[in-house]
């Protein structure tokens, strides 16, 4: 009761403190944004790029409110005109006897209110959600707390937050968002060490398109998600901006559709566990032994059934997968029972993509391991989860790893993924996935359609003014190691990064005649006369030689000096004529 009873204070409060600073717009709801005075108003996209004729609504606490000069009573129509991302229009106004002033501006992108005092565990706070095409929102009870690891230390400002809808008596409340699923949980992901925001949320997006679905998925349900769906919005914390986040589903049981536990006679089903830290029990080479009834197990923890709910604790499924897999590593005992403990085409598939896009921690850790139904089989399917350590991102701001990094890194990286000897040392696995690749490649993995997918995402934020309020809050922040947001800029990294890293891996990697040097550096050696790289000596060599002896810029990387002298002259173009004549 007593718990009850402060729940309902604090949910009374709050609208109290936070109304008056609450537009309405069209029936858009517009918040104020304490920190930059801004009221934020989201709206459909169809609406940039013209006049917007709306109804503005406020309530009795202010008075004398205009917009660009423009006196407005609540309830009087005004014409923003030419609605555009960042675009202002000023406000004045009073509140009592204190003057406000700000301005209002607009956005396409979901606007989400947190107000509560947050922290490690879970508190009571409100929550409203504003999607663009909804009107008259209110704020939502729910319990929320800060989520994350190396990104929840004491240090940390942009936070990751989870988030539980709950009704008035504190009961479970699902909600739903964006189209997406109804439920009460939802996650808020901050993509705080991320220089480009939405690394995770489109390569996730990349995952679902690219991915085979697990393998129980045509007898159970086409409604299965092997990853987290989710949509980019705009946080206020309290009244004041917290940047662009990606709020999204978890993985689940509900996300997977794995076999229900049965609590009459405890029978175990589906069951599904998260690895999320670097161990030998996680990479399946050395698996620790495991203490009963414990819920952590050397770096895996069970996400479902609960052991906190259900009080019991079973592990038998992923124990026996690991084993298997450890024995397969030292016996070779792969091609008879692999497709009983794994989901082959689901690995090959994740092979594939966290090379592609180098997710550096996404090799072992960040994986949900699902078992459909322990009764039927041990088989288990992969997910992976938090992509925000890929595309050429260092692991933390302030680390510097270009070696790493780098978009000709060969996969030694990944050499403690489980399993990994299948793709390398059997032929038939090989040359399996492979074929997968060329495949992908004509599709989802194309080098352009990758381009697109990111630029698009980032385009969305521009246009929409998030990008420019996203930088202007976080920018040498210490949570970036006070270095510069520049969404535009790292995009233009990405687009340079994914095109080389694509071509390197046609070459050295996915290639069942790889170049005998595929490892980090240059590659082989370059053909003698070869001037201008396009792998064969002719008249162009000698073309581009006259241009640099001339003062043309020697883009070469060394191959203009053919005669090895340390200059580039006459000897040189005479040395590439004797090689055409041989």
């Amino acid at each position: 009761m007593k718990k009850n009873y402060l729940l309902m204070l604090v949910l009374f409060v709050m609208p109290l403190m936070l109304g008056a600073q609450v537009l309405n717009i069209g029936g858009h709801r517009a918040p104020l944004d304490q920190l930059n005075h801004i009221w934020l108003c989201s709206v459909p996209q169809s609406t940039f790029g013209s006049d917007f004729s709306a109804q503005v609504v406020y309530g009795d606490e202010l008075t004398d409110l205009a917009i660009d000069g423009t006196a407005i009573a609540s309830g009087d129509v005004f014409v923003f005109d030419g609605v555009a991302g960042s675009r202002q229009y000023t406000v004045t106004a009073h509140q009592g006897d204190s003057l406000i002033t700000g301005a209002i501006t607009f956005t396409w992108l979901p606007v989400v209110e947190l107000d509560g005092n947050f922290g490690n565990s879970y508190r009571y706070g409100t929550v409203t959600v504003s999607e663009p095409d909804s009107v008259n929102t209110e704020p939502m009870q729910a319990r929320l707390k800060w989520r994350g690891i190396a990104t929840n230390t004491n240090n940390k400002h942009k936070r990751n937050y989870r988030i539980k809808f709950i009704a008035d008596d504190s009961t479970k409340m699902n909600r739903t968002f964006f189209g997406l699923r109804n439920d009460n949980c939802w996650i808020l992901d901050a993509g705080q060490m991320d220089f480009l925001r939405v690394r995770n949320r489109v390569s996730t997006d990349l995952w679902l398109d690219m991915a085979r679905k697990p393998w129980y998925a045509d007898s159970v349900s086409s409604e299965i998600h092997n990853g987290s769906r989710g949509q980019m919005v705009e946080v206020l914390l309290n009244g004041n901006y917290v940047g662009i986040y990606n709020m999204c589903e978890p993985i689940d049981r509900k996300q997977m559709k794995i076999k229900r536990f049965e609590p009459k006679g405890q029978v175990f089903h589906g069951q599904l566990w998260m690895a999320y830290k670097w161990t030998q029990t996680v990479t399946m080479s050395l698996p620790e032994s495991r203490r009963p009834g414990t819920k952590d197990w050397d770096g895996f923890e069970v996400k479902y059934p609960d052991p906190d709910e259900i009080r019991v604790v079973r592990w038998t499924a992923l124990d026996d997968d690991v084993w298997f897999a450890k024995r397969a590593d030292e016996n070779h005992e792969l091609l008879d029972s692999m497709g009983y403990h794994f989901d082959i085409p689901v690995m090959q598939d994740y092979y594939i993509f966290i090379a592609a896009l180098q997710a550096l921690d996404n090799e072992s850790k960040n994986i949900f391991y699902a078992c459909y139904d322990y009764q039927l089989n041990n088989r288990v399917t992969m997910v992976p989860w938090d992509l925000d350590i890929c595309l050429g991102q260092n692991f933390a701001p302030e680390v510097n790893l270009p070696e790493m990094v780098k978009p000709d890194q060969d996969l030694s990286w990944i050499m403690h993924l489980p399993m990994v000897n299948m793709y390398e040392n059997v032929e038939e696995y090989r040359n399996e996935i492979i074929d997968r690749y060329k495949e992908l490649r004509q599709t989802v993995l194309n080098t352009d359609s990758l381009v697109n997918r990111y630029r698009s995402a980032i385009d969305e934020l521009e246009n929409s003014g998030a990008a420019a309020r996203e930088e202007a809050r976080w920018s040498g922040d210490t949570d970036l190691a006070k270095k510069a947001l520049d969404l535009s800029a790292e995009m233009d990294y990405v687009e340079n990064w994914i095109r080389r890293r694509m071509a390197y891996l046609d070459e050295f990697v996915f290639n069942p005649n790889p170049n005998p040097n595929p490892g980090p550096g240059p590659g082989p050696d370059p053909i003698k006369g070869d001037v201008n790289g396009d792998g064969e000596v002719s008249v162009a060599d000698i073309n581009m030689l006259v241009d640099i002896i001339l003062g043309g810029n020697d883009n070469s990387e060394g191959r203009s000096d053919v005669n090895g002298d340390g200059e580039v002259s006459l000897a040189d173009i005479n040395e590439v004529i004797s090689i055409i004549l041989g």
